[in-house]
């Protein structure tokens, strides 16, 4: 069920998802609180479609809690998955701009609580901040790029490599790791992990068990460790070598 914003103004506080983010970031106090006037906020269970694909680009929509899995299903009904997106970050803003049906669709990956601003609303607010526009620009074409990433590393990569590159993407907010930090963790199922490169899920097992045996990785139960970042990183850059 849709709330006004203010009933969730608490969460939105300790996510800090518009100052945190590159589109808003630059907006002052006061303008983030008028953006926020007609916000929205939707919560889903784990599993909910929160679009589909085609559906009308009516808002965009921003993590709040939890994470929304963006995904897209072959003409055999296959269902790959483009992107995953975590608290503060925000998503859908293609259809947004253009108006046409969404390019994808999106499914919560876990119980989430989302922003939603109306597309009406949030042009209007944008067209007497062109700075803001233009940033919004600079995203879409780096999703631009990073589907173009995966259309190349699907035809040239191995899926070692193709793997060792998805996990390092997914930890990216990790610094380097210390004695006194823990190992960064993934919350992600081999499943999961699988539908993001179009293999099945027996494969991405097989190759993480290797891992794992060589202590790059460390597996539990929708959990992966990385105690080796460096050894994927390495895997990366050799394209076809590294850990079999």
């Amino acid at each position: 069920m849709l709330t006004r914003f203010l009933v969730g103004v608490m969460i939105l506080g300790s996510h800090d998802l518009f100052r945190l983010h590159p589109l808003f970031g630059a907006l002052t106090d006061g303008e983030t609180r008028e953006l926020l006037k007609c916000a929205l906020i939707k919560r889903v269970a784990a599993g909910d479609v929160v679009f589909r694909k085609d559906d009308p680009g009516d808002g965009l929509y921003g993590v709040l809690t939890g994470s929304v899995l963006i995904v897209v299903e072959s003409l055999e009904g296959k269902e790959l998955v483009l992107n995953k997106h975590d608290a503060g970050e925000l998503f859908g803003e293609i259809a947004l701009l253009d108006g046409e049906g969404r390019s994808a669709g999106a499914i919560a990956h876990e119980a989430s609580e989302l922003l939603f601003l109306g597309r009406d609303n949030l042009l209007a607010f944008l067209r007497a901040r062109p700075k803001a526009m233009i940033r919004i620009i600079a995203l879409l074409c780096a999703r631009l790029r990073r589907s173009t990433n995966l259309f190349e590393d699907s035809t040239f990569l191995s899926v070692p490599t193709r793997l060792a590159k998805q996990i390092v993407a997914l930890i990216q907010g990790y610094q380097p790791r210390e004695q006194s930090k823990p190992a960064p963790t993934l919350n992600i199922s081999q499943m999961e992990l699988a539908r993001m490169l179009g293999v099945s899920r027996e494969i991405v097992g097989k190759q993480l068990a290797v891992w794992r045996e060589a202590g790059i990785v460390a597996l539990g139960r929708r959990r992966l460790t990385v105690l080796d970042g460096r050894a994927l990183e390495q895997l990366i850059a050799g394209g076809q070598r590294g850990p079999r």
